[in-house]
Parts: C-alpha cells; structure tokens; sequence
C-alpha cells in the first residue's frame, strides 16, 4: 500500500477531530443550512433541530420531492454519496476485479490520498469538481468514461427526503454491532459506501494511524488463482469514523428523519397524464408518530432485510406467560441495549443461565457476549449440525471477493430466475462461523460455556418459573432462564407491508420472495408476451413510475448475486441506482429546459 505524508498537527475545525492541519478556508465552513418551506435559510443550530426528526417538524404536503430514499442503512449511504460524488466509481463488479490485477489500470493512489485529505477538509474540498486534467480516462466505466451529472448538496437538502425507522445513516447497524459488542466486521477493508475508490479505507486507516485496526485474519492463508487478499478486516470502531467522515464530509449527516413508510401509492400527477407521482404514507418520530403524506417523484427502496423465522413446534405449546422468556434473533438486541442502559424489570436483575440455539455467526458472537457477562452464570449453545465441516471466513465463498468474481456473476445471470434462486440457497448456504470465531468458542468452553453438536430441542415446560428443556439426545432435562432463537429465518418481499399497495397497482413478479427486477434495479415492467397474454397494457404513466422506483439489498438478489444484502453488494447496487437516478434527474431537466426554450418567444398564442 502507498504510504502518505506524516501526519501534522492538529487544529479543531477541521471536520473530523484527527485530521491534519490544512491550509483551505473550508475546514471552518459550517454545514450548508436547509431551507424551510419559504425558501428562508435557517440558522446552523435551527437546521440541527429540523433535522432530528421531530413530529414538530411538519412536510409541507403540497411539494414534490425529487427523491425518497427509503432506509439509511449501508445500501441507502452508499447509494446517496454516489449521486452527490462529481467523480464516481461507476465500474461494474467485474471491471473492478479486473482492473485490481493491475495498479496501472486503477485510479492513480495520489488521487485516492488526495481525496482522503479532502474528506478531512470538509464539504467544499470533497464536493468540489475534480479537474479533467486529474482524471485518469475511463476510471468511471469502461464503456461510459462520463458518468450523468451528479447532484448538488442545495438540491438534496431541498428536494430530496431520506427516511429510516431507526434515524441516523447506520444507526441500526451501529446500535446492532454494540450490543453485541462486534469488534470487526465480516467484510474485507476495501468493502463499504465510500463512492470515489474501493480502497478508501485502506488509505484513510494509514493516513489516520490507524493502520493496526484493519485486523488480518491469520487463519485466511489462501492464495491462488481463485482468492488473492485483500487479508484485512477493519475494526468496528474505524469502519464507524471512516463512515461518520463520509456523512459529514459529504454535507448529508445531518438529513436523516426518523420516520417509516407505511404504504406507496403510484399516481398520476395533476396536469400531466404521462407523468407518475407517489403519495407515500409515512409515520414520523417514535414515540408519538405523526402520520403525514409525501408526494415524489422518484423512490428508492434500500430497507434492512425482514427475516421472519419459522416457529419451533414446542413454542407452540409452551405456556404464555413462559414465552416471554424466548426471544427471537430481532428481539435480541433490544433486549441487550436495554440491559446496558439499566432499564431492566426487577425480573431481570436476577442471574441468567441462557440457552442459545442456532447454527450461525450471531449465535456464535451471543454465546461469547453472555458469556462474558456479569449477570449471566451459564451459557450452553445448541445447534443441529456439525460446527462448520469446513469453515468460511466470509458469508460466502472466498472466490465470490478474488479475480473470478465478473465470471461468477456473469454465470449467475446467465442463469433463468428459477436456477438463480437455487444459486443463491446453494452459495449461501447455512448459517456459518469464521474459523477465528471458532477458536474464541474452544477457548472459552469448560468455563461458563457448553456447546453442544447436532442436538434439537423437542420440548420446553414452564416448572417453578424457569424453562425445563428436553432435546432430543436422550439426555436429562435441564433448567435454564431464558432462550435465545439465533436460527435460520427468510427474508420475503411479503414481509413489506409497506409494499403491498404499490404491488397492487404495479404488480411484479416474484419467485421464492424475490421480486424480479429490470437490470437497473428498478420496478420491472410485464414483458410484451405477458402483455399479450392478459390482454391489459399499461398506460405511459405506469410504464414511467416502474422506472422510477428501485431496490437493493436483499431484496435485489435475483439481480445483485449471493452478497446483495452484504457491503459488497450495497456498492454494487448503488452504482446500478445511482446511475439510473443521476440519468433519470438530468433527462428530466433537459426536458423542463427544452420546453421552456419553446414557449420562450413573441409569438401572439404564447
């Protein structure tokens, strides 16, 4: 890796509290305010307030967005810097493997350092249009060098609504890796939202110091023609400054509003027949939800994935008042925030013995958190298979990240819906542990942990206020206090409510959960033999809205591969989306521009 100049002092100002000392005025620039609904420009300290998603802060109902972004998440940040970034990553996962084989053939390091130094300097440096002359040719795509315009800061802070039920870019993620005290991530360094160079990170760690916390994972020792590293995992703490940076520097840390999208109704918009608006339902603030309608032109779905889990036959049967003490996967979390903030019932201040069952990562990372936990005495772990036969470092396979990727995926799509989904069910597999993990679960047995192989629960009875669990080993039953579901769940585009009203009026079809998309990500539209078929054609303003409404994350996978709901695949959709959007926003301006031009005359009928 290129090594970057020493670090100089530091001055505060800047925009992140470690950055060096530069010589640009911006490093003191405030964040650009956001104009009210009378076009009248808060102060800095009034737009903090507007933009904490207070019900207080009322939408005037009768503006048009140009953009709602639905979820916050890594999948909704990465998209949203790629449409505010003048000089995009606009590669295709297969260009970039390729080009990874030669330094020459990728963005020069002086940029990519560079651009980290502007990052530390603020809104101005990183916003600012890169110089052609600075270009290197084709970096954004090798068949499309000049990526469509990109947005202005003005025009998101205006026209542009971001929504997630959780506030803040990565909050849940955040919040998820706390409590369970996560110290990496599963994602190689050159995986995140970063919209200008996949090696990002990498260069930020350095240039911060912070170069021993992108972990190398010692049992990862392939190297052939199917994986060739990166070796690095970043810790949790530098991937949340690096994408804390990313928010700031890039003027948008502040846009998120609490709220969630109850339903989406596609329409037409008054005076213009061919032209779709939605009117989108949403639920602002928590605790006392103030339900609002938004109208936009444009949406992009990139909510977090809804697993829902079957249920085990014996917590059918199990007592009510017992089943409080079960927690699924989603309730888990919760449960553990609460605990940490002292918010406990007087239920919960007493010692716990904990069963976990599951297979998984999760079950794994809840296991060595109980375990190390004062208030928790046992802790056993059950899973129904053997642990990892063969361990995986990653979700999926190492090949999936190494210079075959653009085969893959290419082979993948080559696939029709149906083998796609077998694809994926057969790439993703099961739940799995990385190796290392494995070894910090063989370190602690003995102690206060037990795990135990190829083993099922077959009943649970409520005796004497704690959970009497049989499994079905044949050996005796034992008592534990609470029970910990980290098992296998779907994800299922039924699972969006939310959704379920624009299905109606835009049908999709969908295939094992998975709704079948257009190349782009966006709303796919019944093929010509469909049409044929039923005999219904849609008019032009549906046929406009399904290019107007995209989705990504898990939801995508049918189109983005076997790691669509992962950070590789919230950078892969984000290109895909960020495009379109950027193609779809610059159309319609030349449009409104060229009709203006044309009633711009002296003629009597104008």
């Amino acid at each position: 890796m290129g090594k970057l100049p020493p670090q100089s002092s530091h001055r505060p100002g800047c925009s992140d509290d470690s950055t060096p000392t530069c010589d640009s005025s911006c490093c003191t620039t405030t964040t650009p305010t956001r104009p009210n609904q009378s076009n009248k420009m808060h102060s800095h300290k009034k737009d903090t307030a507007a933009t904490t998603s207070t019900p207080e802060d009322e939408e005037d109902e009768s503006e048009i967005k140009d953009l709602l972004l639905i979820g916050a998440g890594c999948h909704g940040h990465a998209i949203m810097l790629r449409l505010l970034e003048p000089d995009p990553d606009f590669l295709s996962d297969k260009e970039r493997h390729m080009r990874g084989e030669s330094t020459d053939r990728m963005r020069p390091i002086k940029d990519v350092t560079q651009h980290i130094k502007n990052l530390s300097r603020g809104q101005r440096a990183t916003l600012r249009s890169k110089s052609k002359k600075s270009k290197k040719k084709n970096i954004g795509d090798s068949t499309s060098p000049d990526p469509p315009p990109h947005l202005k800061l003005k025009e998101v802070q205006q026209s542009v609504l971001v929504v997630d039920s959780h506030g803040g870019w990565m909050q849940a993620w955040k919040d998820n890796f706390e409590s369970l005290r996560i110290p990496k991530l599963r994602s190689l360094m050159n995986a995140h939202t970063d919209p200008f160079d996949h090696r990002s990170l990498e260069y930020y760690a350095e240039a911060k110091g912070r170069g021993d916390e992108l972990v190398t994972l010692t049992t990862l020792s392939q190297r052939d023609k199917n994986f060739k590293g990166p070796y690095q995992v970043p810790s949790t703490s530098i991937f949340n400054s690096f994408h804390d940076l990313l928010s700031k520097a890039y003027g948008i840390e502040d846009i998120v509003r609490t709220g969630t999208v109850l339903s989406i109704n596609p329409t037409q918009e008054d005076g213009n027949a061919d032209e779709p608006i939605f009117e989108v339902q949403i639920a602002f603030g928590k605790q006392k939800p103030n339900v609002r309608t938004v109208k936009t032109k444009r949406i992009v779905c990139s909510m977090g994935p809804i697993f829902r889990a079957s249920q085990p036959r014996w917590l059918h049967d199990l007592a009510p008042q017992a089943s409080e003490r079960v927690l699924h996967a989603h309730q888990i979390c919760p449960y553990l925030k609460q605990r940490s903030k002292g918010k406990n019932n007087t239920d919960d201040v007493s010692k716990k013995k904990i069963l976990i069952v599951g297979g998984g990562l999760t079950s794994a990372q809840l296991a060595l958190l109980a375990t190390e936990s004062n208030w928790c005495t046992e802790v056993t772990l059950i899973q129904r298979s053997k642990m990892n036969p063969s361990p995986r470092h990653f979700d999926i396979g190492n090949e999936w990240m190494g210079p075959k990727r653009g085969k893959l995926l290419e082979d993948f799509w080559c696939l029709d819906v149906y083998e796609r989904v077998k694809k994926l069910k057969e790439t993703r597999g099961g739940g799995t542990i990385p190796p290392e993990v494995i070894l910090e679960l063989a370190a602690k047995q003995g102690k206060k942990l037990e795990v135990r192989e190829e083993v099922e629960v077959t009943n649970v009875q409520l005796v004497d206020g704690r959970l009497q669990v049989f499994l079905d080993d044949a050996t005796e039953p034992n008592f534990y206090d609470m029970i910990w579901l980290a098992i296998g769940a779907q994800n299922h585009i039924d699972h969006y409510s939310a959704l379920s009203h624009l299905r109606q009026i835009l049908p999709v079809d969908v295939v094992n959960g998975f709704p079948v998309l257009n190349t782009d990500l966006s709303w796919r539209a019944p093929t010509v033999e469909e049409v044929e078929e039923s005999g219904i054609d849609e008019p032009t303003w549906k046929q406009v809205a399904r290019k107007r409404i995209w989705l990504t994350g898990a939801l995508a996978a049918l189109q983005l591969g076997p790691d669509a709901l992962n950070l590789v695949g919230a950078r892969h959709g984000s290109v895909r989306i960020a495009r379109a959007i950027r193609q779809d926003i610059a159309q319609t301006k030349a449009a409104a521009s060229l009709k203006e031009d044309e009633h711009d005359c002296d003629c009597f009928h104008c």
